[in-house]
């Protein structure tokens, strides 16, 4: 949905952004030429095809290496992506503590706790990412990523893309294999004007792929085109384009197994793996996703001593479903699934959002502290539209028209076509508007010849919610103009230090705070946002000339004001912040170049994530978040064979994800009115207590690599097994994981 004002605030915003970059630009020359001196606000791209990442920008919005930071970031290189055939970026197992990424909704669980939205470019990214234009995944864990403002204390994910380059460049390649997957990637980048002060990178990708359950399918399409020009007397302005489209016909999660006569606290006796590949829609499926976005950065060293960077960021997604609401039971007694029922709905998302980033780098004390200041101030504004219909209750359980009761040994798809005359129930129809102002202010020193590190800041954020709940209004006419809203205003303080123990050792120590606004404040009068405070701290080490860098630390996170469910003694349900969470661990991340021909990496992650508190539920307490694996670990190599066959290399990589409760919250029971403790959970219907065991994947992949005598095309053929075991397993997602298959690519480049 847009609306005028909306369009009216894109339009300033980028006029804004242009015109100070303009300004900017036309300033007297410096004394030192920007094309000599990197800007503080760009990763430098890695020189060679390996796995490893000596810097990053995402946990201090500023260059910095990896070694230097007071927290973790882990980095996923474009090469990794390309030589283990992530023909879809939906997992990031060889990540310490990092599981459950969905690329299409945004969520990931980092630490034991879910991240609802991650970072493209350093702005808000609603899920949907390909690989086509990615450079670099960054990973900041904890509160430390609440220097980007409102957040869980899980961390974030940052989508880093490909930037323009001067020298031209162009790359084409092509793969196939089982579970008829066709993935094509074209990239093309070079300069557009003679001075090579202009450039372009050109991405575009087609990605289709089908699932042992009959119907399912994946078919996304992406489009990129980024522009990027070096002004004669100083800095740089990037202006970059993207377009992505995803259509599924989804894979649907694994029912519990239900025995409908038996007890209420003995109802789910487990997962119905029998219909695993089972498919509870039908070929009338669908979950489509859009997204249009827009990112215009100019960032300029304006002295010796300051550094600039303005950048502004606007987008729409659009989401539509139709009859995919999966059922969770299916009752082994009438062999149905139950509880089925069919909607329509659209989600319809856009925003704007612009940041100023001022950095000054300077000394003192005739050089003996080394100071970076950084000042960032930010806006952006969301909206958010989300009808959902739904057929009649006596239409949806009517078998005549549809089956809300599905046998599964003679499934019956019927579905009604979409009809406003037919689907009449409104189930949701939400205006949601959410505006930020924030502000970051960080001072890091260094001293004693670089020894010693030491990071204070604060981020501040004055938000404010905004609810228009239009459902409830055409059900009222009289509550037609009322407005929920709540403003918060929050300061989330960090601070962090990096001593080098010795040239190649360092010690971090970190404590940050962040805080996530809760939507329901407004509707169901939550007294309080969620907030947490975090502690890292472990070692950093860069051995072998930096070689090899690994980090090993533990961390503590503690979590308020979650959200509560809570039955009073009268009987009445309110929505309160009575709940706390608490996670600890130990994380291990390394890469290791070997040799020029060999290099590894791997994570650990140890994860102790449970509920301390959540209101009257006090059968809760105690137990591990769904879908968490306490332990999870991955290592891969690659290795050139180029000693044996000129070009030839070989890659390998195995995952390991430990036991997780699929549902451990859900399915409480409260007691009742004759109880003496009425409205408290003591109990459950069994779901809790179920587990999936934990299973071992290894991948492989074999690559060669010409370019013929007085040809300036080099050709590249790749061969890829996953799930070499053929391992039959579910995944914390409660699917089906992909058994072996086979993946062959041929790429070309100039």
């Amino acid at each position: 949905m847009q609306t005028p004002s909306r369009i009216r605030l894109i339009t300033l915003l980028f006029a804004g952004v242009a015109t100070s970059a303009a300004v900017v630009a036309q300033a007297p020359r410096p004394s030192t030429d920007p094309t000599v001196r990197l800007s503080e606000f760009t990763v430098i791209e890695n020189t060679d095809d390996s796995y490893v990442a000596a810097e990053s920008i995402t946990g201090t919005r500023v260059r910095t290496a990896i070694k230097d930071l007071t927290f973790t970031v882990n980095v996923i290189t474009s090469e990794f992506l390309q030589d283990f055939a992530y023909f879809e970026i939906n997992d990031l197992g060889y990540t310490s503590s990092v599981n459950n990424f969905d690329n299409g909704g945004g969520n990931v669980n980092i630490r034991g706790y879910g991240a609802t939205s991650y970072l493209r470019n350093g702005f808000l990214r609603l899920g949907l990412v390909d690989r086509v234009n990615v450079d670099r995944i960054e990973v900041i864990k904890g509160p430390a990523a609440a220097i980007y403002g409102m957040t869980t204390p899980a961390g974030m994910v940052n989508i880093i893309t490909k930037r323009p380059s001067e020298r031209p460049k162009q790359s084409f390649s092509l793969a196939t294999g089982s579970y008829q997957t066709t993935r094509a990637d074209f990239n093309a980048a070079g300069p557009l004007s003679a001075d090579g002060r202009t450039a372009y990178a050109l991405s575009a990708g087609f990605h289709e792929r089908s699932y042992d359950t009959p119907w399912a399918m994946t078919r996304s399409k992406t489009a990129s085109l980024a522009v990027q020009h070096k002004f004669v007397r100083r800095g740089t302005l990037l202006v970059e384009l993207e377009w992505l489209a995803r259509r599924t016909n989804p894979v649907g999660a694994i029912p519990f197994r239900s025995i409908s006569n038996a007890p209420a606290t003995a109802r789910i006796q487990g997962l119905a793996t029998e219909l695993k590949n089972f498919s509870q829609n039908g070929p009338t499926s669908e979950q489509n996703r859009e997204v249009s976005s827009l990112n215009i950065a100019y960032d300029s060293r304006l002295s010796d001593v300051w550094s600039l960077r303005i950048g502004g960021a606007a987008f729409r997604r659009h989401s539509l479903t139709f009859n995919n609401g999966n059922s969770t039971t299916f009752d082994v007694l009438t062999r149905r699934i139950t509880g089925r029922s069919v909607s329509k709905g659209w989600i319809n998302e856009d925003g704007a959002a612009g940041q100023v980033d001022l950095l000054a780098h300077y000394k003192l004390f005739g050089g003996r502290l080394d100071n970076k200041t950084l000042f960032t101030a930010d806006h952006s504004q969301y909206w958010k539209y989300n009808p959902t219909k739904q057929l009649p209750t006596a239409v949806n359980n009517n078998p005549l028209n549809y089956a809300a009761s599905l046998s599964v040994d003679n499934p019956d798809y019927r579905v009604p076509a979409f009809s406003a005359d037919v689907f009449t129930n409104l189930n949701r129809k939400l205006v949601t508007r959410v505006d930020v102002n924030g502000g970051f202010l960080r001072q890091q020193i260094t001293t004693r010849d670089n020894r010693l590190i030491a990071v204070a800041g604060t981020r501040v954020d004055n938000v404010t919610f905004n609810f228009w709940d239009k459902a409830a209004a055409a059900a009222n006419p009289a509550s037609r103009n009322t407005i929920n809203h709540f403003h918060d205003f929050q300061f989330s303080p960090m601070v962090g230090v990096n001593y080098k123990l010795t040239r190649q050792v360092a010690f971090y120590a970190n404590r940050s705070n962040s805080f996530s606004p809760n939507a329901q404040r407004a509707t169901a009068g939550l007294n309080a946002s969620e907030t947490a405070r975090g502690w890292d701290y472990g070692f950093k080490a860069g051995l072998f000339d930096d070689k090899l860098q690994f980090t090993l630390g533990g961390y503590y996170i503690d979590r308020t004001g979650v959200s509560a469910t809570e039955v009073l003694p009268n009987g009445t349900t309110i929505a309160t912040s009575a709940g706390n969470q608490n996670a600890r661990g130990v994380e291990l991340d390394f890469t290791w170049r070997v040799t020029s021909d060999l290099t590894l990496l791997g994570g650990y992650g140890y994860v102790n994530a449970h509920i301390v508190s959540n209101g009257r539920d006090l059968d809760s307490i105690g137990r591990r978040p769904s879908r968490l694996p306490a332990v999870t670990y991955g290592v891969a190599l690659k290795y050139s064979l180029g000693a044996v066959v000129k070009g030839l290399a070989f890659n390998a990589g195995l995952q390991f994800t430990g036991q997780t409760f699929p549902d451990s919250t859900a399915g409480g029971i409260n007691e009742g009115a004759s109880s003496p403790r009425r409205g408290y959970t003591l109990s459950h219907d069994g779901r809790r207590s179920l587990s999936l065991p934990s299973y071992t994947v290894v991948d492989l992949g074999l690559s060669y690599r010409v370019r013929p005598a007085d040809s300036k095309f080099a050709h590249s053929l790749r061969l890829n097994v996953k799930n070499l075991a053929d391992l039959d397993y579910i995944d914390t997602s409660k699917k089906a994981g992909d058994r072996r298959g086979f993946y062959v690519s041929y790429g070309v480049s100039h």
